[in-house]
């Protein structure tokens, strides 16, 4: 007896919860409590004024960021840092997902994406590359109370009643694809614990076809009650479009190589149906088709739309700079204003080190992601990886999605840094290890003292649903017109030429992988695309190349590049085992977690 009452308060724990009892239940953090007024449930669900500040909340709480990893060095989710929108100030979660991949690396020293690229994160330091651990069991429990008080709140109608529970499902199932592209399979809790029925929930894992099937009717029940669209004054809230495309992302990665398969990637006998299906069927692949078609649909109705008029040289670039524009289906609205030097968590991350911005370090984008731009004719550039003469020529040649996503030699950053000088004795050049800096994300409003631009940290937007239904379809029946044309769509508006019609399933396959590369850059995409088709090993591991970049002025001006790798980069180890992230022991001592295989 006294064994169980221990495992059930760590279970306790585990789920990110204190459990009181109903009537001492405590909500402060979700209100701006005035002196004196004692806030409590039941004050929280009698109004829809109240239940509006509850839901803000969950929408801080329950929304991750895109730019990086969310702050909060505690996984305490009443913590300061978790309190002021999940991005903090200072400390090691705020570093940019780009530094977790072969897009780029972030040059700070101390970024935890150096001990997830070295094979170094294990059971004690994991939750450095997932600081929402814990938080998402919290929102899950704060969306739970949601839908189960939102029928007795009084004076509200049908219709808001109705939206409410849509958002809160969404936000739930949001929460638990983040898990499930990490994890796996894990705990399904679909409704408040409380003392009175803690011992009834399960505490262990459940299959991926459990979660799955769990996101799925989430998504299918929340679209059934959200708007299509809200009024003007009201964007930034969940629409039927963000349900339906976290629907079609979740049986994307469902019917991937990572979990759509007889073989896991590392045995975990009796419980690898926590990791994998246990057999392969095409048929999960149709039906990601079919979830990608649905967000199209909607779209067209007048709902979303690509941004394509723009010019094929800037279209790319409005999508990410624009708030809420066509193609944007949600975004994070809690982010400081104030984007400059110094005065906001980005800045690190965003602002090229090497002494343009006096107190930054930046994100070096890598030769190993720029050697996947084709040329603007849709044919692969031809980079000597023994060197060359001619670098401006190769940057000038490439796709224009290029120029609008990474700084390179000689190219524009922003009206305060109009030039970058990469190479060698210039001081941009200093801790550019790639050769390249980010540019995508950094408003041209930008600037070294009282900017105010907001960077655009959005989380969903239509390109994916057109990619998403190009794989998934040729998957389920090769490389027919409809996946051509969707794919199309997405390369046209940057000036990129149709797909040859004549491509066998892999060579599409290989493109569309490429494509979302490309298209999704930076987006926080990249990592969770390389794990599901099972190319980690080789892409997110490996030699990271950088360019040395030289400038000669005889007989006439022109930069030469060496392709290198740098020591402070190198050899990057992604083992078998962080297909899936682990969890961190303490949870799995607790004796209801098994623990995934490699770790």
């Amino acid at each position: 007896m006294k064994n169980l009452v221990f495992r059930t308060i760590f279970f306790c724990t585990f789920v990110g919860i204190i459990v009181l009892s109903h009537s001492c239940e405590r909500f402060e953090n979700f209100l701006d409590k005035p002196p004196g007024v004692d806030v409590n449930e039941d004050t929280i669900f009698s109004n829809q004024t109240q239940v509006e500040t509850f839901i803000t909340t969950l929408y801080r709480e329950g929304l991750h960021s895109t730019l990086a990893i969310n702050d909060g060095t505690s996984p305490n989710p009443n913590s300061a840092a978790m309190a002021n929108g999940f991005f903090g100030h200072s400390g090691t979660g705020n570093i940019s997902y780009v530094g977790y991949t072969d897009e780029g690396q972030g040059v700070a020293d101390w970024g935890d994406n150096r001990n997830f690229n070295k094979g170094l994160v294990n059971v004690t330091n994991i939750h450095h590359s997932d600081y929402r651990y814990h938080l998402r069991w919290y929102v899950i429990r704060r969306a739970n109370i949601l839908m189960e008080r939102i029928d007795n709140v009084p004076g509200v109608t049908q219709s808001y009643k109705d939206q409410v529970k849509g958002e809160a499902l969404t936000i739930r199932a949001m929460n638990y694809f983040e898990m499930l592209k990490r994890y796996g399979g894990i705990p399904i809790v679909d409704k408040r614990l409380s003392t009175t029925n803690l011992l009834e929930f399960p505490k262990d894992r459940r299959s991926i076809e459990d979660v799955v099937n769990f996101i799925v009717a989430d998504c299918d029940q929340a679209a059934s009650l959200l708007p299509n669209s809200y009024p003007s004054n009201m964007r930034g809230r969940i629409t039927k479009g963000v349900a339906l495309l976290i629907k079609a992302k979740t049986l994307l990665t469902a019917a991937s190589p990572l979990f759509n398969t007889a073989t896991p990637y590392l045995d975990l006998g009796e419980y690898n149906n926590l990791i994998c299906y246990g057999n392969y069927d095409r048929d999960r692949w149709q039906k990601a088709a079919d979830a990608a078609k649905a967000v199209l649909d909607w779209a067209v109705q007048g709902y979303a739309s690509l941004i394509t008029d723009k010019g094929v040289d800037k279209n790319y670039k409005y999508v990410w700079e624009t708030h809420d524009n066509s193609e944007i289906l949600l975004a994070n609205k809690f982010v400081g204003t104030a984007l400059r030097r110094n005065q906001h968590p980005f800045t690190h991350i965003l602002f090229p080190g090497g002494g343009a911005f006096p107190g930054t370090y930046g994100t070096t984008i890598l030769f190993n992601f720029v050697r996947r731009y084709e040329k603007r004719d849709g044919t692969p550039q031809d980079w000597d990886m023994n060197g060359g003469d001619d670098l401006q020529q190769k940057y000038d040649e490439l796709d224009y999605r290029f120029r609008q996503t990474v700084g390179y030699n000689q190219s524009y950053w922003n009206a305060t840094l109009p030039v970058l000088n990469l190479y060698e004795g210039q001081g941009h050049y200093t801790n550019c290890w790639g050769g390249h800096w980010q540019r995508k994300f950094v408003p041209d409003a930008i600037n070294n003292g009282s900017g105010t631009a907001i960077p655009h940290n959005y989380l969903y937007r239509l390109a994916d649903a057109y990619l998403i239904y190009a794989e998934a379809l040729n998957e389920a029946q090769g490389p027919i017109q409809a996946a051509r044309d969707a794919i199309n769509a997405i390369r046209n508006r940057s000036g990129q030429p149709n797909v040859p019609t004549d491509l066998t399933p892999d060579q599409f396959r290989e493109l569309v992988h490429n494509e979302r590369t490309i298209e999704l850059a930076f987006e926080n995409n990249r990592l969770w695309d390389a794990t599901r088709w099972m190319t980690a090993e080789d892409e997110i591991g490996g030699d990271m190349y950088g360019l040395q970049i030289k400038r000669v002025t005889r007989p006439t001006e022109h930069f030469t590049y060496l392709p290198y790798v740098p020591t402070q980069v190198g050899t990057r180890v992604f083992r078998r085992g962080m297909y899936l992230h682990c969890f961190i022991q303490t949870e799995v001592d607790k004796g209801f977690l098994v623990q995934n295989p490699g770790w």
